[in-house]
């Protein structure tokens, strides 16, 4: 069975990695001369793909340990400690008893906390986060090993603006007085929420302020995912028609993810012995947005009135900006511009819209392109 060189789930391998080559060069050679980078982009335009690529890369493997961890299930820094102890105990463990050993043994808050292997003679990582006492000075010890560890550390920390919306005070202040003390760790903060990452690495009165240098991550070029595209095919013994792969890039503006996420399917579900065309691509996502309908509508659902049909109101758009004109709340039979303000706010913290500067102003748009689709079929 030939694999499906369109992967939208786990590490993508080096013969299915789309471009990206521009980036790439240009994080290694930030993290080369030991600069911290905040990579931002809009969900699913293939940030952390890029960011286990470049740890991929020789001068980057074969000189750092490289650790990467998505915070965005956590709500606390107990939770935050525990991914990062967590992560940093999987990458050492291949790196034998007397690597691993150097980092539990600067676990002190942890002795006790670990088990133990007897047919591989290692201890076992079975902490929870009732194990976690004192998060603070465990953070420290991490800090604390990584700044001593026998190799030069780069650490992605992905969806970092999680940590604003921890209940413990001064989480970010007390993160950035660990990370400019360190002179063997390197930091690559990505995340997609702009809204909160923009104000705090460019807001002056943020601990963060200044401290990383920044990479936005926008579609790669048609002709180059067109090529891309269809090699792909070609290598697999199929075909596509030049005008499919055109459509689905121009549908999607080149976001990565829902124009691989079409072929892939398409690949696994439009008959091998047929060259896919644009009829092919239209069925393969109205499938996808019918497998998908039941979820769309629990995430509607669990919205307000006035933060749905805000929503929707956008979806209908596709991109907006004067979400608070007269002209556009009238357009929508919205309630008014000061609740649509305060929707708008909530939606972003929801990360269900999303927004891009254009000089002065702010372009909105929902941040799942199959959600927006299906939005707008359904209401």
């Amino acid at each position: 069975m030939m694999e499906n060189p369109f992967y939208i789930t786990g590490i993508i391998p080096e013969p299915y990695f789309c471009d990206r080559e521009k980036e790439t060069l240009w994080m290694i050679r930030t993290l080369e001369n030991k600069a911290h980078i905040l990579l931002t982009s809009p969900r699913r335009m293939g940030k952390t793909q890029l960011v286990r690529h470049v740890f991929e890369q020789s001068s980057i493997k074969d000189n750092f340990y490289t650790f990467y961890t998505d915070i965005y299930p956590t709500t606390s820094l107990h939770e935050l400690v525990l991914f990062l102890s967590k992560e940093i105990y999987s990458v050492l463990v291949p790196k034998g008893k007397t690597v691993l050993d150097k980092f539990l043994a600067g676990l002190h808050s942890l002795a006790g906390s670990f088990g133990y292997d007897p047919i591989s003679n290692t201890p076992t990582f079975n902490i929870k986060l009732g194990d976690i006492h004192s998060p603070e000075l465990t953070l420290e010890e991490i800090f604390k090993y990584l700044e001593h560890a026998d190799k030069p550390c780069i650490f992605a920390i992905d969806e970092f603006q999680q940590i604003a919306n921890y209940p413990e005070k001064n989480v970010e202040a007390m993160l950035r007085t660990h990370i400019q003390q360190m002179n063997n760790c390197l930091f690559v903060y990505a995340g997609s929420n702009r809204h909160v990452l923009e104000n705090m690495f460019n807001s002056a009165a943020k601990p963060f302020y200044n401290s990383a240098e920044q990479i936005y991550l926008d579609s790669i070029p048609k002709d180059i995912y067109m090529n891309f595209a269809e090699a792909q095919f070609a290598k697999a013994g199929r075909s596509i028609t030049p005008d499919a792969l055109s459509y689905v890039y121009d549908l999607f503006e080149g976001h990565t993810y829902y124009v691989h996420n079409v072929l892939h399917n398409a690949f696994a579900y439009v008959n091998p012995e047929k060259t896919i065309d644009e009829t092919d691509i239209k069925k393969t996502l109205n499938d996808i947005l019918e497998d998908k309908g039941r979820s769309f509508a629990s995430v509607m659902n669990q919205l307000n009135y006035q933060q749905k049909e805000t929503l929707v109101a956008v979806a209908k758009e596709r991109r907006i900006s004067g979400v608070t004109s007269i002209a556009f709340v009238k357009k929508h039979m919205l309630k008014s511009p000061s609740s649509v303000q305060y929707a708008i706010s909530t939606l972003l913290d929801k990360q269900l819209l999303t927004y891009q500067n254009d000089g002065r102003s702010k372009v909105y748009s929902v941040s799942d392109r199959f959600l927006e689709m299906w939005i707008s079929k359904s209401y």
